[in-house]
């Protein structure tokens, strides 16, 4: 946890440092917003039942651009955690928890086309629990954390459409915590198992390298007075044989994140957030704790959908 709150604390700064100089720097543009959202539900003797509930959820997104002739950087950082309280968990629990850094930089060779490059990386703050048991660690920060390096060409037809197509991607899935590593967490390879049935601890690899075709498919604009509308798409396609992904299924990872902000005025806004995502290298993996031997990995091969929506406190910048 010290160590992602680091990392955000330098990213700022860094953003902090250039947005103080930007007013000489006349090719740089910043912009962001961040939002705090809060949620209670209270029932007493209410007959059609219900649960109390209190939770929270901070926002952080930061835009900085750079263009100067026909060079350009597009950096852009995504910040999220949420928790929520109830009567079901002794304890608060995590119900966001997102690290997204995102740079692409861009040199013009003719009017919509670009030679560009993408890097991505993305991760999360704390610890992942099993729940409702809230002792088996199942994630951590940088465990997983998945990095995208992605040159080739960009298509942008106008400033809020682009279409970014690279031949040859590196994808890496890391999983730094060789606990989680050593049971094949997140994809990676497993550690090797005993003549008694339990793991050789340490020899699950923590990291798992991805070769293959990538297209995202980007889009931000203002559809409305004071409502934006942010969506991407990624596709990545493994050259690379993958043992995760049963044979007949397609190697294909897919994501599709989509953001909606409405500012009602300067300080309140709606946002909304949805996201779908197709990996089916990934794995789900059942066991009855970080050192038992009972462990089930099964492929997660079923498409994954994730949808808030949150009104409450909200600046932009």
């Amino acid at each position: 946890m010290k160590k992602s709150l680091l990392l955000i604390m330098l990213f700022i700064s860094g953003v902090v440092v250039a947005q103080n100089s930007a007013d000489t720097t006349k090719p740089w543009k910043f912009s962001g917003l961040g939002s705090l959202t809060l949620n209670q539900a209270s029932f007493n003797n209410w007959s059609a039942g219900g649960e109390n509930s209190l939770s929270g959820t901070a926002l952080l997104k930061l835009y900085a651009d750079y263009t100067k002739g026909k060079f350009s950087i597009n950096n852009n950082a995504n910040f999220k955690y949420g928790i929520l309280s109830n009567d079901t968990y002794n304890n608060p629990i995590k119900n966001e928890d997102l690290i997204e850094l995102n740079s692409q930089f861009n040199y013009k060779t003719s009017k919509h086309w670009s030679m560009s490059g993408l890097i991505n990386l993305t991760t999360q703050f704390a610890n992942g629990y099993n729940y409702p048991d809230d002792s088996t660690v199942i994630s951590k920060f940088f465990a997983p954390a998945y990095l995208t390096v992605a040159p080739g060409m960009l298509y942008k037809p106008v400033d809020y459409f682009s279409i970014l197509m690279t031949p040859i991607t590196m994808k890496g899935v890391f999983v730094m915590d060789q606990a989680l590593a050593d049971l094949g967490a997140f994809g990676v390879d497993k550690a090797d198992t005993l003549a008694d049935g339990s793991i050789d601890k340490g020899t699950g690899k923590k990291v798992k390298l991805k070769l293959g075709a990538f297209v995202e498919f980007y889009f931000k604009k203002e559809i409305k007075t004071d409502m934006t509308l942010e969506s991407k798409i990624n596709l990545f396609y493994n050259y690379l044989e993958d043992k995760n992904i049963a044979d007949g299924t397609l190697k294909l990872d897919f994501q599709w994140q989509t953001f909606v902000n409405y500012s009602i005025n300067k300080w309140f806004s709606a946002n909304f957030f949805v996201h779908f995502a197709y990996m089916p290298g990934d794995v789900f993996i059942e066991r009855t704790g970080i050192d038992g031997k009972t462990i089930k990995v099964t492929p997660n091969d079923k498409l994954q959908i994730k949808q808030t929506f949150g009104l409450g406190l909200t600046y932009n910048f």
